[in-house]
């Protein structure tokens, strides 16, 4: 006998033996023992889950002159067998690709009149791909669905029901054909392994399932592949060389290179699984599906309940959620979805994933909101460890003797210049000796000095870093005043002559002056001061005592007439440095 396809091989030829759609079997032979069967039937559902085989299924039971009393057909009779070998004359099937046209239509109602092969046979017309009709074709069609003879009923298989004439579905009987959960695939798969004889384990048929997308032809034409690959042995490697996959510890190392920010990890997968010959589309779109099972574990304990997974792979995301924050996963899949897309669209493979590993090990790279975000929870998470870590224990104290409690707790430096250069000094009670004294050089940390050239070419990084310590309010302070000079380690900062607010401030403001000192000590590597004054302030004299004759007379204050004391509004203008505007 010619060899035949393992999905062809192991078609249904009964209700019962259509896996995971039992929601439409139970249903359909229900319809046929109670004699109230629909004119027109509408399966929908994704590729391989039974439509077609459901729809000869019904027209076997309808045919069957020895059917059960639970509706399955006995598949010995001569409608049977003709049905089950495609020759039967009541069962029409027809390709709505390549039969689109009005023309086609106009043919099957002309046939639709003619009697059935057999006395009070049933004529099942079965249309694939229905949604290929076109637009005159489906309207050319109603009539006939509508209302066919009592001997004809129509089934209507599509993928894409949505984009069916809403009229062809009102008059159609829907059924929805679901994604065949895994588990149950699994079991089915391993009844077809053990049937042809394969070696086969838990975790391939799980790897067979997972990438068949709920599709019992698509599971049953990979196991396949998969066993003549491994010489009637499948095994979750042969998947992974049959399909071009990543194995599973790609992901995981995934995770690792995002977690401790190493790019050089991430990119080295990327070049271990282009040698491999692995397709990097497709471990794009698996480290999505990944990164999803990994956020959900991290908020639903229920996780079985929630994902068609096997118990391996809900295992491994179990394990992988508490070693990377949320936020980091969520923007993986962001990153990658957009890789994704890139790639669909014909652009480098290796160059687009290799640019998305950068973006998921180093936020720092990208400037959008959530590699910041990202950024953040890493020093938030570090902050976190350290307050956590324990705290060092104190050396305990050495026993020293009795004549010596002065130096308990201080441990003397070995072999050190110094130590042996005061030792040497040391001379006993009794030694009547003049002894000159060591001589100890000590750096002055004030001598150091700098020039007001140097501090102009710190000052735009000093100012960029104390931004976000002071805030906007105070830096628009900071931003009036211009370093003029350096005297003696002291910066002078000076501020417009009409700018008294802005003064006040910043010589009030203690804070701000630390934060220019530190930063700009750090950068100058020496000691720095910071005092702000007046552009138009008057010059110190050498005893620094300043000009009296500028500060005036308490008397005349007093004496002043009132026409010429300050006008309120003129002073409020020289304080803010603004002009009235009337508005009338």
């Amino acid at each position: 006998m010619q060899y035949q396809a393992l999905y062809r091989k192991y078609r249904p030829q009964r209700f019962d033996e259509v896996v995971g759609q039992d929601h439409v079997t139970t249903t359909l032979a229900r319809e046929v023992v109670e004699d109230k069967v629909a004119h027109a039937y509408l399966f929908t559902g994704p590729r391989g889950t039974g439509k077609t085989t459901s729809a000869r299924l019904l027209a076997k039971s309808l045919n069957c002159p020895n059917r059960a009393a639970d509706g399955e057909p006995c598949n010995t009779c001569p409608s049977c067998v003709g049905i089950t070998e495609g020759t039967s004359l009541d069962v029409i099937e027809l390709d709505a690709a390549s039969h689109n046209k009005v023309e086609d239509v106009r043919e099957i109602r002309a046939n639709v009149s003619t009697v059935a092969a057999a006395a009070g046979a049933k004529r099942v017309y079965i249309l694939d791909e229905a949604h290929m009709l076109s637009r005159a074709a489906g309207n050319a069609l109603l009539k006939t669905l509508e209302e066919p003879p009592d001997h004809v009923i129509f089934v209507l298989a599509t993928t894409e029901p949505y984009k069916l004439l809403d009229t062809i579905r009102s008059r159609s009987q829907r059924f929805d054909f679901h994604p065949v959960p895994t588990e149950t695939l699994v079991d089915y798969l391993a009844k077809i392994a053990d049937a042809e004889g394969f070696t086969h384990d838990h975790a391939a048929l799980s790897a067979v399932t997972a990438h068949a997308g709920g599709s019992v032809r698509d599971a049953m034409s990979l196991l396949e592949q998969v066993a003549a690959l491994g010489a009637g042995a499948v095994t979750t490697a042969g998947v992974e060389r049959a399909l071009g996959l990543a194995d599973r510890d790609s992901f995981r190392k995934l995770i690792d290179a995002m977690v401790d920010t190493d790019a050089a990890a991430g990119l080295e997968l990327i070049a271990n699984l282009t040698r491999q010959g692995s397709d990097l589309r497709r471990f794009v779109a698996d480290a999505i599906a990944y990164m999803r099972g990994v956020f959900l574990a991290q908020y639903a304990p229920n996780l079985a309940e929630i994902v068609d997974a096997s118990s391996e792979t809900i295992d491994e995301w179990q394990q992988v959620a508490p070693t990377i924050p949320s936020t980091d996963v969520l923007r993986a899949i962001d990153v990658l979805s957009v890789a994704l897309t890139d790639l669909r669209d014909g652009r480098e493979e290796r160059l687009v994933v290799e640019m998305a590993i950068i973006r998921l090990t180093r936020p720092e790279v990208v400037a959008d909101v959530e590699s910041v975000s990202a950024r953040l929870a890493r020093v938030e998470r570090s902050v976190e460890e350290l307050r956590a870590a324990p705290k060092p224990t104190p050396a305990p104290a050495r026993d020293l003797p009795a004549d010596r409690p002065f130096e308990k707790n201080v441990e003397p430096v070995e072999d050190d210049p110094a130590t042996e250069q005061v030792e040497a000094a040391v001379v006993p009670a009794d030694d009547t000796r003049e002894v000159e004294a060591p001589t100890i050089e000590v750096a002055d940390e004030a001598a150091s000095t700098f020039k007001l050239s140097d501090f102009n070419r710190v000052w735009p990084s000093v100012a960029a870093t104390i931004r976000t310590e002071v805030g906007p309010r105070r830096h628009a302070l900071l931003r009036e005043a211009t370093p003029v000079a350096v005297e003696g380690g002291a910066v002078v900062f000076e501020v417009a002559s009409h700018m008294h607010f802005h003064l006040e401030q910043l010589k009030a403001d203690k804070a701000l002056q630390e934060a220019i000192t530190s930063h700009a000590g750090d950068q100058l590597g020496a000691a720095v001061a910071v005092r702000f004054q007046s552009a138009d302030a008057p010059a110190a004299d050498s005893t620094g005592a300043m000009d009296l004759e500028l500060v005036p007379d308490k008397d005349s204050l007093v004496s002043a007439d009132d026409d010429e004391a300050d006008d309120p509004a003129a002073m409020l203008q020289d304080a803010l440095g603004g002009e009235f505007v009337d508005q009338g």
